[in-house]
């Protein structure tokens, strides 16, 4: 996902309550944010031949925090001073949100189809749940349980292509291995929201996380440009069409689907927000067929049955009470 998905639906921080946005805009915005997480792992399958993972990443969250830092500038100073009394929680939410989960995304997308890395990456609200019952005083309940089994016996579906040999012998894909770590990982991001400090504007926590995250990341582009010897970009020929979808995967998913995200959730709320985010792999797996010529299987659909009913039983106690 991008840089929200469904498990973080009721951490998420929304913007100014009370917008008066036509309820059908809202709606709008939401199905193209949507889309937009969606398209990121087509667009990394896309550009894999031609651009490493680690510049995907490096760039991708400089050309968001580029076209953040206008609209968040006047609320900087307050915000770092907030900030700045958690400092453990805000690295460890740049760290994973940004950092970890991008390079993880990333890898996920290269090595496996687009349509596994969406299918896979939607099972984070279940993983929230695992964690929450792991770590907090959350306790699922009976259904909630029969949920995440069923969204697991989905994920391992697809994971083993309806032939579960493969567990045995484990010979899994790494593509889509990474794709179930980066559930887990946005899972986790999705816990330390929790922690983010009240009062902090949307868009200079997400601005000051993307600069957290690129710390790491810029060593690790660096490291890649040593070892390549030179840009990705002096052995494209032309080299305007992979730039402009790096461009599009900071300034779509990054930049305008977060604010998309904040403005559906503080028209429509959470709960009801959270339902779009289910689309994001229908997104993916649609535009992965028309783009990339992917397929669609049998134990896809079987694995996307299994999934969606596991995540709605897994989490409808929690749109209950939303």
């Amino acid at each position: 996902m991008s840089h929200a998905n469904a498990s973080n639906v009721s951490n998420a921080p929304s913007v100014t309550q009370g917008d008066q946005t036509p309820l059908p805009l809202a709606y709008l915005m939401l199905v193209i944010c949507a889309m937009m997480w969606g398209s990121n792992h087509v667009v990394a399958r896309g550009v894999n031949a031609t651009v490493p993972f680690e510049a995907l990443a490096f760039w991708r969250w400089v050309v968001a925090a580029v076209m953040l830092f206008p609209f968040c500038a006047r609320y900087l100073g307050r915000d770092l001073r907030l900030m700045a009394q958690h400092k453990m929680s805000m690295f460890l939410i740049g760290f994973t949100g940004v950092f970890l989960f991008s390079i993880i995304i990333y890898l996920a997308a290269y090595n496996t189809t687009a349509v596994n890395t969406g299918l896979l990456n939607a099972t984070a609200p279940v993983w929230v749940l695992i964690f929450a019952a792991v770590l907090t005083a959350n306790k699922p309940t009976l259904s909630q349980w029969v949920g995440v089994l069923v969204a697991g016996v989905g994920t391992a579906t697809i994971i083993a292509k309806a032939d579960f040999s493969v567990f045995t012998e484990m010979s899994f894909v790494s593509g889509d291995v990474f794709a179930m770590v980066s559930a887990m990982v946005w899972a986790a991001y999705s816990m330390l929201l929790k922690r983010a400090p009240k009062g902090v504007h949307p868009l200079s926590l997400v601005f000051v996380s993307a600069l957290i995250g690129l710390v790491f990341l810029t060593p690790l582009y660096v490291w890649s440009l040593v070892v390549n010897g030179e840009p990705f970009f002096t052995h494209l020929d032309p080299a305007w069409p992979d730039m402009m979808k790096i461009f599009y995967i900071g300034a779509g998913p990054a930049f305008f689907g977060y604010l998309f995200w904040n403005r559906g959730v503080s028209i429509v709320g959470p709960a009801t927000a959270g339902v779009f985010m289910y689309l994001i792999p229908v997104f993916a797996s649609g535009l992965a067929i028309v783009f990339l010529g992917e397929e669609l299987h049998l134990y896809h659909l079987g694995g996307i049955a299994l999934i969606a009913f596991g995540i709605w039983q897994a989490t409808k106690r929690k749109r209950a009470v939303s």
